[in-house]
């Protein structure tokens, strides 16, 4: 591709939870504590129309804390870039500000991790209440917000119950997500990739016509659709922006300053996209390094995700840790 399809836009690292699994408390640097300017944003948004990127997956930290990201999300939206939003749903006053303003183009996803005893725990926060009312008040104004919850092996036991009870409450579509466990410990416990499809296949066949069920994982676990290029999506199809400009291939590469690409607001965009180190990622041969060929995903595979092999083993080219496929 001669430019990204994507983004993905780092207002702030700022958070109203403390979510023991976040990689992002891992992240050093005082430049990316600090959070994105109104300027510099809807500055990004020129640069996005100029380089044909239509569409901005917001994340964090917790975006709505920012008090611009509610013009940035209309203007964007405006100007026909597609938004995604990621947040908690913990902050009350801004989900209903969200709910009145919210364009029918912009994506919203909230994030449930259990039910209140397991969810407060895991985000070290009071925020289930806060969050469902949130998802309900969505759905009343007609703008059903996609939710999503992280497999961890905290919550695993209650994921059947948790996806019913979206179902009752009217949420018509949720999301799975494969732990990323970048910057833990290296005998951290977590689902391996088989044992993460085999709990979303029971959750999507179990829940057929209720709701619409998907996953989120690694592209170098499961290649797909405009990602099936590379060694997975990062420089091939998506780039990473931090608060103060500074890009990466991806956001689970950017604890690692030698993955730096340059800075938006700094650089050329062109040179940005050529650079050197995207290459890696351009030109894998696509064979899956993993030698247990028969594995049942070994040729949707490419050896998982880079930035995994490249936190626990620093080298890009070493089968993720979550593999773990005994086969």
């Amino acid at each position: 591709m001669s430019h990204p399809s994507f983004i993905q836009l780092y207002p702030t690292l700022r958070c109203n939870q403390g979510c023991s699994f976040c990689f992002n408390q891992n992240i050093s640097g005082k430049a990316f504590r600090r959070d994105m300017t109104e300027k510099k944003a809807f500055h990004l948004i020129d640069t996005a129309l100029e380089w044909n990127i239509s569409e901005i997956d917001i994340l964090g930290g917790e975006p709505l804390l920012i008090p611009w990201i509610f013009d940035f999300i209309q203007c964007a939206s405006d100007r026909n870039i597609t938004i995604n939003i990621s947040t908690n749903g913990g902050l009350t006053g801004a989900t209903a500000r969200l709910s009145e303003i919210l364009p029918a183009t912009v994506n919203v996803g909230v994030s449930i991790l259990g039910f209140a005893e397991t969810h407060n725990f895991l985000t070290r926060s009071d925020n289930f209440s806060k969050s469902v009312s949130g998802i309900k008040r969505m759905i009343a104004a007609g703008k059903p917000p996609i939710v999503k919850s992280v497999l961890i092996k905290g919550n695993e036991h209650e994921m059947s119950r948790l996806v019913s009870f979206f179902a009752e409450i009217g949420v018509q579509k949720y999301f799975l997500l494969h732990e990323d466990i970048i910057g833990r410990p290296a005998d951290t416990v977590c689902s391996s990739f088989p044992e993460f499809l085999a709990s979303y296949t029971k959750l999507h066949k179990g829940f057929s016509g209720q709701l619409d069920i998907g996953f989120v994982a690694a592209s170098g676990f499961y290649k797909y659709g405009v990602g099936k290029q590379g060694r997975c999506d990062a420089g091939t199809t998506k780039l990473a922006i931090m608060p103060d400009g500074s890009v990466f291939p991806c956001n689970l590469l950017i604890g690692f300053r030698e993955f730096l690409l340059g800075n938006v607001f700094q650089d050329d965009m062109k040179m940005i996209w050529n650079n050197p180190i995207l290459q890696y990622f351009r030109n894998f041969n696509q064979k899956n390094p993993c030698n247990i060929i028969n594995c049942s995903y070994h040729k949707t595979c490419t050896g998982g995700c880079p930035a995994h092999s490249y936190s626990f083993f620093h080298a890009l080219d070493a089968i993720d840790p979550r593999c773990r496929n005994k086969a």
